[in-house]
C-alpha cells in the first residue's frame, strides 16, 4: 500500500526522530517496504499487505527477544491502525548487497556456516516427528485447488507424483523419529532476503521462522540457488551434515516434501490472486516445481 508523507512523519515522531526523506522499496506477497531517512539514521518500514498473514507481530516479538545477531534489530510494532490502517513495524536498515544469482564458493561456504550457527539453536520436540503428517496438508492443498491446473494430462501426472510421495512418506514415516530436538529455521533464505559480503551474512524477513528439521532449510537453499554438485558437497561438508546413507535419504525425502509444499502453495496462491500477470508467474513456478518433482522421484527410484 502507498502511504502519505504526513503518515510517515507521525511514525517518525513515535521513534523520537524527524523525517528527512522516504523511498518506496518493494512489495512482496505479504508486506510493502519503505526506506526512511531520519535525523537518527535510516530505518525500514514494513507494512502488511496480506490480511490472511498476520505475521508482523510474530516477527517483531521474535527479533525483539532474539539473542543473536543474524537479523535486523526492531524498534517498533504498531497494530492500533491509528496512523496506518494496517499493522506495521520499524526495523534496522541493513547495509550490504544481495548475493549474486549465480553463487560463488565464498557465498556457499558463508551460508553453510550461517545455517550451522542458526541451527545450533534448538528446542526439545514435544512429539515424535511424523513424515506422513507433515506431507498430508500439501496433498490436501492439491485436492482443494487442483482445478487451477487446466491441462488434464498435467493434473493427472501430478496426481500420480503426489501419491508416490505419499507412499514414500508412509514407508519412511519414522525416518526422523529419533530427532529429540528441532532447530531454529528462517524458512525463506531467498536471494532478496539475504545481505552478504565476504564473511558477513544477515537475513531479513523472519515472519515464517519456526523450529523444525534443518534438512528442509538446507535443501531449500540448495534448490533456490541451483548449486553445482561440487558446491552442494562443499556446502554440506562445511555445514557438517553427515555423509551417510541415512542422512542422504533424509535429505532426498526432505526435497520431495519441500517441492510438494511449494506446489501446494502455488495452487493456493492461484485461488487468491486474480490478475493474469501474477497468475502467469505462479503457473511458471508451478510447472518448474512439477518438473523438479519428476526428476527427484526418478533419482529417488535409482537410489
Amino acid at each position: 500500500m502507498r502511504i502519505k508523507k504526513s503518515q510517515i512523519e507521525l511514525i517518525c515522531k513515535k521513534l523520537n526522530t524527524s523525517l528527512i526523506k522516504s523511498k518506496y522499496l518493494s512489495k512482496g506477497n505479504h508486506n510493502t517496504n519503505y526506506l526512511l531517512g531520519t535525523s537518527k539514521g535510516r530505518y525500514i518500514l514494513r507494512i502488511e499487505n496480506n490480511l490472511q498473514f498476520k505475521n508482523l507481530n510474530k516477527e517483531y516479538r521474535f527479533l525483539k527477544h532474539a539473542k543473536f545477531n543474524f537479523g535486523p534489530k526492531v524498534f517498533l510494532f504498531d497494530n492500533t491502525h491509528q496512523i496506518i490502517q494496517r499493522d506495521y513495524l520499524i526495523e534496522e536498515f541493513i547495509e550490504g548487497k544481495h548475493p549474486p544469482k549465480k553463487p560463488n564458493d565464498d557465498f556457499v561456504i558463508s551460508m553453510a556456516k550461517w545455517f550451522k550457527n542458526l541451527h545450533i539453536i534448538t528446542k526439545k520436540s514435544s512429539k515424535k516427528y511424523s513424515l506422513l503428517s507433515a506431507i498430508k496438508p500439501y496433498y490436501n492443498n492439491y485436492q482443494k485447488y487442483n482445478s487451477y491446473i487446466k491441462d488434464d494430462k498435467l493434473r493427472q501426472k501430478l496426481e500420480l507424483y503426489l501419491k508416490e510421495v505419499l507412499r514414500i512418506c508412509k514407508e519412511n514415516n519414522n525416518i526422523f523419529a529419533n530427532r529429540k530436538y528441532l532447530s531454529l529455521l528462517h524458512n525463506d533464505s531467498s536471494n532478496e532476503n539475504i545481505f552478504y559480503k565476504k564473511n558477513y551474512v544477515r537475513l531479513i524477513d523472519w515472519e515464517f521462522t519456526s523450529y523444525g528439521l534443518p534438512e528442509r532449510e538446507l535443501i531449500y537453499f540448495i534448490d533456490s540457488y541451483d548449486l553445482t554438485s561440487k558446491q552442494i558437497n562443499q556446502f554440506l561438508k562445511t555445514y557438517g551434515y553427515p555423509n551417510t546413507v541415512l542422512a542422504k535419504k533424509q535429505l532426498s525425502i526432505s526435497y520431495l516434501t519441500l517441492l510438494c509444499s511449494s506446489i501446494g502453495y502455488s495452487l493456493w496462491r492461484m485461488d487468491l490472486v486474480k490478475d493474469q500477470k501474477s497468475r502467469k508467474e505462479i503457473n511458471k513456478r508451478l510447472l518448474r516445481d512439477i518438473n523438479k518433482l519428476d526428476g527427484v522421484l526418478k533419482e529417488y527410484g535409482k537410489a
